[in-house]
């Protein structure tokens, strides 16, 4: 059997090792991406939230891929990828107690971006790991699927792995994106025994037909109080034990996909055993809860369920020599908040920077690698805060409507960071402002590099534990996480972080979102003002170009209606690859450009990883 040589081989195609394999392929790296099973492919991890899109729009401009910016915004991932993803215009959390209807004044919601920077999508994600995949191809990786990887041995110039079916392939660096069940862990023993996360939780998922919904539960009264349609939502059933993800994919009009992704995490200290099949299980948790009892009545599961055991994993260490994991092959939390792939495209976004240097110079040590090693731990551990504290609060409304406030803070202020670099990107078009992105005093998932964010978790994870031994009550508790919120000075007052009674805290339409820009610029101390504040008149300039793009989008596909009617002759075939159009020298991956310029092997295989990532791998 051959053996074939590669700059850099990437063990897994799910969305991060496909990016990545895209990035490096346009800048002629030479890449070899592998995939043990083939797409299309069942793959939870399906909720953007702010942060990724922004964040994945900003590696588009910085590495030149403007395909990995669709993905982070949904009506270009309609448009141009998968009209199977739907659309996400908030999160939205329903508090239940067992036997009870839901209160409608608790119901907490939280709003996403708008155009033109939003809305966020749920990612049909056989769709679009799918088009990643097959997009790597076309920059000039190589790409087999149904090939695993039997045999891994790490030297010291290069890496060879051995694949069941005979061929060896050999590259200078490894970069492990398997996820959950990722054989370079298990081989150098780089997972801790005992997950060093205090959130301890287990998954019943699967995808389901007959979701109705989430509107239809409420009142029309009641529906007249949301800042946005709960349909529209990631929605989140929240109750003592566990919360519920309600991820629809037909919730708007050019829907195609009659799917919802439903799952449910249960608090393994509440919940430690499974108890009957897992749809039993699923049903009798739900038919305890009334609301939720009748948003899935004539709910049936689509595909089989899946359950696990404890689903939290952690690594001291993500890079060894020759070695680079991605942080969902080194840990895994909770689907909770969906920040896990705000994780991932933090990490691509430092990977790739260094890599490509890495490659330019021939020198692969893994002091180049540490500062995106310490940025994913950080936000890891704060993540598991935010989370696990979730959890706690679950126990009564009154915390939980407390505690969630450390969550929509930090994804308020981690959102405006990537923002305001895009926003003066996009008006000065200076790349200097695209490689502030990884910059320690920017890098941070949640808003975890900010230290006023960070002491206010950690205030509040003090006040949870307090009420958790017995020392005070629960509204104790809740009492006190409001008082210090009302007391931090880097957030606007009008958003009522302090008011129990303001459950929407932020929308970022045009008006709303100036505001909270023009509050910064006059009130925020240098360091969030550096973070929150953007021009303003290129925002808005991007809304009125989002808007006619929409409206000539409209008027051309009346006219192609009216013209296929009367002709069968056309050429829409010379614009069905607006990238490649941007880019005609990838056209034919050899003439690829770029500082590294190195001549990618010429293969036509199409292929994917060494093993299914983890269910939850991106969640």
């Amino acid at each position: 059997m051959s053996t074939q040589r590669y700059e850099v081989a990437i063990l897994g195609s799910g969305i991060g090792g496909s990016m990545l394999a895209c990035i490096l392929a346009r800048h002629g790296v030479s890449t070899l991406l592998l995939e043990g099973a083939s797409h299309p492919r069942f793959t939870i991890g399906e909720s953007l939230i702010p942060e990724t899109g922004l964040r994945m729009r900003i590696v588009a401009d910085k590495y030149g891929v403007p395909e990995i910016g669709w993905i982070g915004t949904f009506h270009k991932l309609r448009r141009h990828v998968s009209s199977n993803c739907g659309v996400k215009r908030s999160f939205g959390f329903m508090y239940h107690r067992a036997g009870e209807e839901n209160r409608p004044e608790e119901i907490n919601q939280f709003g996403t971006l708008t155009p033109p920077v939003g809305p966020d999508s749920h990612l049909f994600r056989q769709d679009t790991d799918a088009y990643l995949a097959a997009l790597s191809v076309r920059y000039g990786a190589t790409f087999h699927s149904q090939t695993r990887i039997d045999d891994i041995d790490f030297g010291e110039d290069e890496v060879t792995l051995r694949a069941t079916s005979g061929e060896t392939y050999r590259a200078k660096l490894l970069i492990d994106a398997s996820g959950m069940r990722s054989m370079v862990s298990d081989q150098l023993g780089m997972r801790d025994e005992v997950p060093r996360f205090r959130t301890d939780t287990r998954a019943i998922f699967t995808h389901m037909m007959g979701v109705k919904s989430t509107d239809l539960l409420l009142d029309p009264k009641d529906r007249r109080e949301l800042i946005s349609p709960l349909g529209q939502s990631t929605m989140h059933h929240v109750f003592d034990g566990g919360w519920m993800w309600v991820i629809p994919f037909s919730n708007h009009r050019d829907a195609t996909n009659p799917l919802t992704s439903v799952g449910l995490m249960l608090d393994r200290r509440k919940h430690p055993v499974p108890h009957g099949t897992p749809e039993e299980e699923f049903r009798r948790i739900v038919s305890n809860y009334p609301t939720m009892a009748r948003h899935f009545a004539d709910a049936r599961p689509a595909r089989p369920w899946v359950r696990s055991g404890r689903i939290q994993y952690s690594s001291p260490h993500l890079i060894a020599p020759r070695l680079i994991q991605l942080p969902h092959a080194a840990a895994f939390i909770d689907p909770l908040y969906s920040s896990g792939m705000s994780v991932l495209i933090a990490a691509v976004d430092m990977i790739a920077e260094s890599l490509l240097k890495a490659v330019a110079e021939n020198d692969y040590a893994t002091e180049r690698f540490k500062p995106m090693e310490d940025v994913v731990n950080r936000g890891f551990d704060h993540y598991d805060t935010v989370v696990s504290g979730s959890f706690d609060s679950f126990a009564h409304y009154d915390t939980w409507n407390a505690w969630n406030r450390n969550w929509v803070m930090g994804s308020l202020l981690g959102t405006f960071g990537p923002l305001s670099l895009l926003m003066r990107y996009h008006k000065t078009k200076d790349r200097s402002h695209l490689e502030k992105t990884t910059e320690p005093s920017r890098m941070g998932v949640l808003g975890s590099h900010l230290p006023g964010v960070v002491e206010m978790a950690q205030a509040s994870r003090a006040c949870m534990d307090a009420a958790l031994a017995g020392d005070i009550t629960y509204e104790e508790a809740s009492r006190r996480i409001f008082e210090r919120f009302r007391a931090i000075d880097f957030l606007p007052s009008y958003m009522g972080f302090g008011d129990p009674g303001k459950t929407a805290t932020a929308t970022f339409t045009l008006l709303p979102g100036a505001r909270h820009v023009l509050w910064y610029r006059m009130h925020g101390d240098p360091l969030y003002r550096d973070n929150c504040v953007f021009p303003l008149t290129t925002y808005a300039r991007d809304g009125a170009a989002f808007v006619l793009d929409e409206t000539r989008d409209a008027w051309r596909r009346s006219y192609s209606a009216l013209r296929d009617v009367l002709f069968a002759r056309n050429s829409d075939w010379r614009h069905t690859a607006p990238a490649l159009a941007a880019h005609p020298e990838l056209v034919t991956p050899s003439t690829a450009p770029g500082p590294l310029a190195q001549q990618p092997p010429a293969r036509d295989d199409i292929g994917v990883s060494r093993t299914e990532a983890s269910p939850t791998a991106t969640g």
